[in-house]
């Protein structure tokens, strides 16, 4: 044995060697690179172990940084003989690192060829879905026969479940075990690791095999020559656009693919750029809506008022919007058809084909139904009703519920205070250039929007500069943006969603599905009452003439909520703020009507809001460790759960179901811990395991009253007593910079004192 230093990027063994000896790493990390894939081997690692079978190195081995390693001679099976007589110890500890490599390549195994089955799927599917649309629009397929290319991935010995189930619970037990296990019998030991070799060289086989199917695959749906399924998307909503039918469907699929290219990690980001900025910057809507046809700057005479009526709502809103008559006549006709339906949840292409063309036209009402509104001072109730509800017509909405919301109209108020907004008002309040529009499904806010515009040439520098001041243009952008999408997610039932409200949404009285401001802000209050520092953000104070240069104060900033013109079961966190500053308020979107208790659905919001907002001040670095935050600790924590030894084995159970069940996603896993947080923890119920509760309360502390009722508890003593040391130094060092403040002239302002009370909660 002897020790090795390596220089960082030196490639020290290269692949198609004759292995001459292996090397155990001591201090750094190496990169492990093959014919087509690449792997790090840190610390503990043993390089050689693979390739001890068949005596020829697999891959070339570099230094990520200055290494330390331990060299042991080997050319044959016979010297790990040698290497054994010499230390009886190293049988376990070669083993352990071979159990452990050996998990590793096998779990690299697993997760390629599920990608490659899962890109298999998603790209037949997408396929499928393109003939459909191409069908319901009525739009000729386009060629594409490289798609004849289009095959699943084909694996002659798959890896059976048995082995690799087998090395992940090897590589869970530790030295001792394995050393009890062994009996140190050099026989033993050798078997293990080179039958273990013999899988870590048929795991790096397949994952080259499989991604070789992969980089050959990929150009079906994304590729330089923009022959693609991404390109047969793009071009038939460009086809689709000028006809006026109804493109969230088609809009809808094309994110879904963009959203599955971008975490496939299967193409380049210079490529990405090129062709989605392409897709983003095309505006589909010049020729949907003329405006010089319904805004012509001409007289209009007044209509006789005309009193009131109860009932044929629809005929009321199509008067008013001044909606083209044939156009009416066809909404007419299919609500009819939607009325008389045997199964008017039916998912079938002819129901489904129904909903897009009243979806389309609702919208087209509402944009005109709402800038009438806006000119004139009178509104039918009917017209509220159908703003504000999404009501169009009482037969389908039920007479009885039809009849409720009219009586409701008049307690709109009731749904409004000064963070909480029905989508009328919150539009109104864009126009008056209280609010600035939210960002679009794609995140781009309206700037963003123009600058994308003007890059690709759609508009002039003088165009952008006077549509960034224009507020009738910002309220279009909420219009056909935020408010469609965000209408359709809290509606809940995605496959069946129509804007249009219907009987069967209703599922109690109105009066008790209608969400209030009162609601809204006692759901908030009772999270604030145990979350304290939820909306709480960090800005700076400074007065550099007071020799205060900058000085790091808490300030909350409430969310806006937004009450969408439906009866849903789903809440949103829009945005984390309303815009590049962090101290802006949040975007959170509910239904106006709801079954759903509507605290339930503001801690669920909020746990994805504490998320955001992390990831949106840690920039670049949510998830690098080395800077600890609640985004870069949990994502350690879960992806690393098989190896902490905090966890007990059912803890470590129970992480890999929760993590099934959010489909991998590990912000969905916090979500679900927050609620746990908030509706168990806070009450002394345990729900969660040591260590996601050690994070969640570093970040998301309880208030001094529930910290003094569960400080007897054993399970947060010592939690509590850390945070209370953290928040005693924080205290002195504000005391101390608030006397030299205050001694140099400085008033404690509100904002001041306000960062005092904080910590005092």
């Amino acid at each position: 044995m002897e020790t090795v230093k390596v220089s960082k990027g030196q490639k020290f063994l290269r692949r198609g060697e004759r292995v001459k000896g292996l090397y155990v790493i001591l201090q750094g990390s190496v990169r492990a690179v093959s014919k087509n894939d690449e792997f790090d081997m840190e610390a503990g690692s043993i390089i050689g172990l693979m390739e001890s079978g068949s005596g020829i190195y697999l891959c070339d081995y570099i230094a990520n940084t200055e290494c330390i390693c331990y060299s042991y001679d080997y050319k044959v099976t016979e010297d790990y003989k040698q290497i054994f007589t010499n230390e009886e110890k190293y049988v376990s500890v070669f083993t352990m690192s071979a159990m452990r490599q050996t998990s590793i390549l096998l779990r690299r195994y697993t997760a390629f060829y599920r990608m490659a089955q899962d890109y298999y799927r998603f790209l037949m599917n997408i396929n499928e879905e393109y003939k459909r649309l191409c069908n319901d629009y009525e739009m000729p397929e386009k060629s594409f026969q490289r798609m004849n290319l289009a095959m699943p991935v084909q694996l002659s010995d798959k890896i059976e479940n048995w082995t690799i189930e087998y090395y992940e619970k090897m590589s869970t037990l530790s030295l001792k075990t394995i050393d009890q296990f062994l009996m140190r019998d050099f026989s033993i030991g050798i078997g293990e690791i080179l039958n273990a070799a013999c899988w870590m060289t048929k795991a790096l086989s397949l994952i080259e095999t499989i991604k070789q199917y992969l980089q050959f695959q990929k150009e079906l749906l994304l590729s330089n020559t923009e022959e693609d399924m991404f390109e047969l998307y793009f071009d038939l909503a460009k086809k689709a656009a000028p006809t006026g039918v109804d493109l969230e469907p088609l809009f809808q699929k094309i994110s879904e693919i963009m959203e599955y290219i971008k975490s496939s990690k299967l193409y380049s980001q210079m490529l990405m750029d090129i062709r989605f900025s392409a897709y983003k910057s095309y505006d589909f809507y010049q020729t949907e809506f003329e405006e010089t046809e319904i805004w012509a700057e001409e007289e209009i005479e007044e209509e006789p008022e005309q009193e009131e009526e109860r009932g044929d709502y629809l005929t009321q809103i199509l008067a008013y919007s001044r909606y083209d008559e044939e156009k009416g006549r066809v909404f007419r006709a299919q609500l009819e058809e939607y009325k008389n339906l045997p199964d008017i949840l039916s998912t079938s292409d002819d129901v489904r084909k129904l909903r897009r063309q009243m979806t389309q036209a609702f919208y087209e009402i509402y944009e005109l139904a709402f800038w009438r509104s806006v000119e004139e001072k009178k509104m039918p109730t009917a017209v509220k009703m159908f703003l504000n509800f999404g009501l169009v017509d009482e037969r389908l909405a039920g007479e009885d519920n039809a009849s409720s919301l009219h009586d409701l109209v008049d307690e709109l108020y009731r749904c409004k205070a000064d963070n909480v907004f029905t989508m009328y008002e919150w539009l109104l309040s864009i126009l008056r250039g209280e609010n600035e529009p939210c960002r679009n499904e794609f995140d781009l806010d309206y700037t963003a929007y123009l600058n994308e515009l003007k890059k690709t040439g759609k508009i002039t520098a003088d165009e952008q500069n006077r549509l960034s001041e224009d507020l009738r243009e910002k309220v279009q952008y909420e219009m056909r943006n935020m408010f469609v999408s965000t209408n359709r997610a809290t509606y809940g039932k995605i496959s069946t969603f129509c804007p249009v409200l219907c009987e069967h949404d209703i599922i109690n009285s109105v009066e008790s599905m209608l969400v209030t401001a009162k609601k809204i802000n006692e759901a908030i209050d009772s999270i604030r009452q145990i979350d304290f520092s939820l909306f709480y953000r960090e800005v700076a104070f400074s007065d550099p003439e007071r020799d205060i240069n900058r000085e790091m104060i808490q300030k909350e900033v409430l969310p806006n909520v937004i009450l969408l013109p439906n009866a849903g079961n789903k809440a949103m966190m829009w945005q984390e703020t309303a815009g590049i500053k962090k101290d802006t308020p949040a975007r959170f979107v509910f239904p106006i009507m709801t079954v759903a208790d509507v605290t339930e659905m503001m801690i669920e919001v909020s746990g994805r809001f504490r998320w955001e907002m992390c990831r949106k001040i840690q920039g670049v670095r949510w998830n690098d460790i080395t800077e600890p935050s609640l985004t870069s600790e949990y994502n350690d924590y879960i992806q690393y759960y098989r190896k902490n030894h905090e966890l007990s084995p059912e803890a470590r159970e129970k992480v890999k179901n929760a993590l099934y069940k959010a489909k991998n996603n590990f912000r969905e896993v916090f979500v679900k811990d927050y609620q746990n947080w908030i509706k168990y923890e806070s009450k002394g119920s345990f729900r969660l395991n040591k260590v996601s509760r050690d994070i969640i309360f570093r970040y998301c502390p309880f208030s001094k009253k529930i910290r003094k009722e569960l400080v007897s508890n054993p399970m947060y003593r010592d939690i509590f007593e850390k945070y209370e040391i953290l928040k005693a130094r924080k205290i002195r060092h504000q005391e101390l910079w608030y006397d030299r403040y205050q001694k140099k002239g400085g008033e404690i302002t509100p904002e001041l004192q306000i960062n005092r009370e904080f910590y005092e909660l």
